[in-house]
């Protein structure tokens, strides 16, 4: 529905147009009248309508001055002028203004009224119908044109642009905010990115690449000149202009001030940290290549210094100082401790070895050598155990390729030594229950296969082949748990599995443990764990 505004500085004559016509029904909607040009430009400073129908002689602003106006900051607005006077000169300077119409007051009736306003409708349809036509051509030139300035970075950070003219004709031409002199690399990516295309989509992880990129492009506006590119994905490059030549602690300050509100802002609306490596002064485009590999080499020191780190010193990254692997001595002792479910020992022998990986600054690569080892170990101590691998790794995952999906080198650790301690705490299960009477077992047994159904005293009893109230008094005696007790810890476990997986929501979870009321396995859980269901949950996707 269209919105007319009329103006006329008598009341009489707006009222005649006003009840004219069945507005609505027509499919128009009078927005507003006033009474002369001042009044109606007032007026469309809060509602722009589509026609205005105005009168040509009007106190302060006339027809012609507002006609004039609208012209030039509305020219969208289609104008019909009203007159008593058939004066040629008024029409002339109404059509030549921009007026679509000019009508005498006398000769406008229901009839006529309505046959300007759908000429007037027609023209502006056409006149939208065009505008969006150019706004789509726009925006796909706007697209292209963003497309070749990707490419054209990403051939200049790659090192297969080396002519200068070349470089710099490409430079204007494209648009693009960048000095061919004095110039500073940084290579940046997402961390733990690899768990994130895991938790979302396809078209989520896109948004949030492209979340990345506005919200550093937003802060990279205060910069006189500079770049960012999404390179691979959850990788970016940044190429920062730097002017009139700077002391490099200037430049420092600079950039890392930059890089910090990035860094800030990304945790602030994204829940995620990043890592920046940033390369030294590049004095000449044509090296530009050069100073985006020394970015992604000073990068890779987050492996052993951590992540959402800004990291500006070449020197800091050092070659490997050597290589190792665990020798027989080393996996004898782990293997001993392991199998003891000593985990002090272990932890020790561990942290001796994480230690040497550090103090050797090792790549990651090697680094995942002697994991595999370690890993070997546990796998080893499990099979002799008789312990199905299911129970140590969970959702299918290869234990050597999750490992490969940690970036730095604590979270290898503390992945390692959460695995051990897992299989710890198996072994010391197994081997309480091989203490336990065959009564005792027989109900585990049974709650182990039944924990997902209604589990009575009774059933349990019946299965074993004893009373229900000697069956609770020896399990109690021998588990220091009543049964009840026992099912509630199994459901739990199972629970803190599904969790871990992160596959099924938290409503599908409790019905699926056996829990038949929320609340209750609300309160179950935080009993027995410490902490809510959510804040598992939360603890696990960290």
């Amino acid at each position: 529905m269209l919105k007319v505004l009329i103006v006329d500085d008598h009341a009489v004559y707006r009222t005649d147009l006003k009840t004219m016509l069945d507005w609505e029904n027509c499919g128009f909607y009078i927005s507003g009248e006033a009474y002369n040009g001042i009044h109606a430009m007032q007026l469309m400073e809060e509602d722009v309508p589509d026609i205005v129908i105005t009168d040509i002689n009007m106190p302060g602003m006339n027809g012609l001055g507002l006609i004039q106006q609208l012209e030039s900051e509305y020219p969208q607005v289609r104008i019909v002028v009203l007159s008593a006077y058939d004066d040629f000169d008024y029409v002339r300077q109404s059509m030549k203004r921009g007026a679509m119409d000019y009508v005498l007051k006398h000769r406008l009736n229901a009839s006529v009224l309505l046959d300007i306003l759908k000429t007037a409708e027609d023209s502006i349809l056409a006149y939208r119908n065009e505008r969006d036509k150019q706004n789509e051509i726009n925006h796909e030139l706007l697209i292209g044109k963003d497309r070749s300035r990707h490419e054209f970075i990403r051939k200049l950070l790659e090192g297969s642009l080396s002519g200068r003219e070349e470089i710099v004709s490409e430079i204007n031409l494209l648009d693009i905010t960048m000095d061919t002199e004095n110039l500073i690399v940084t290579a940046v990516e997402i961390d733990d990115f690899r768990f994130i295309e895991e938790r979302f989509t396809i078209k989520e992880v896109d948004v949030f690449i492209q979340t990345f990129l506005d919200i550093s492009k937003e802060i990279l506006n205060d910069w006189d000149k500079s770049v960012i590119v999404h390179t691979s994905r959850g990788k970016f490059a940044m190429i920062f202009s730097l002017g009139h030549n700077h002391s490099w602690m200037y430049i420092h300050n600079q950039v890392y001030t930059f890089l910090n509100r990035i860094r800030s802002e990304i945790k602030k609306y994204l829940n995620i940290t990043a890592s920046f490596g940033v390369s030294k002064v590049c004095h000449d485009i044509k090296q530009l290549h050069h100073a985006y590999s020394e970015a992604a080499l000073i990068l890779e020191d987050k492996f052993h210094k951590g992540k959402n780190g800004i990291f500006m010193e070449s020197t800091t990254n050092k070659q490997e100082q050597g290589f190792f692997c665990l020798d027989i001595k080393d996996e004898k002792a782990i293997y001993a401790a392991l199998k003891n479910q000593d985990f002090e020992t272990v932890k020790s022998l561990i942290d001796a070895v994480f230690n040497k990986i550090s103090s050797l600054r090792l790549s990651s690569k090697s680094t995942q050598i002697i994991c595999a080892e370690l890993i070997n170990i546990v796998n080893k101590t499990s099979k002799d155990a008789g312990i199905e691998m299911s129970k140590l790794y969970t959702a299918g995952d290869i234990p050597y390729n999750l490992m490969q999906k940690y970036e730095v080198l604590q979270d290898i650790k503390s992945w390692i030594m959460d695995l051990y301690l897992k299989l710890i705490e198996i072994l010391k299960r197994m081997k309480y229950r091989d203490s336990l009477s065959g009564i005792t077992h027989k109900a585990m047994e049974y709650i182990q296969n039944n924990y997902k159904n209604d589990v009575s005293l009774q059933d349990v009893a019946e299965f074993a082949g004893v009373s229900s109230s000697y069956i609770s008094r020896v399990f109690k005696e021998e588990c220091q748990m009543g049964i009840t007790e026992y099912l509630n810890h199994v459901r739990v476990e199972y629970a803190k599995q599904y969790m871990e997986y992160g596959e099924l929501k938290l409503k599908d979870i409790v019905n699926d443990v056996g829990f038949n009321n929320y609340n209750y396995f609300f309160k179950v859980f935080k009993e027995m764990t410490g902490m809510t269901p959510l804040e598992y949950e939360q603890t696990c996707r960290k």
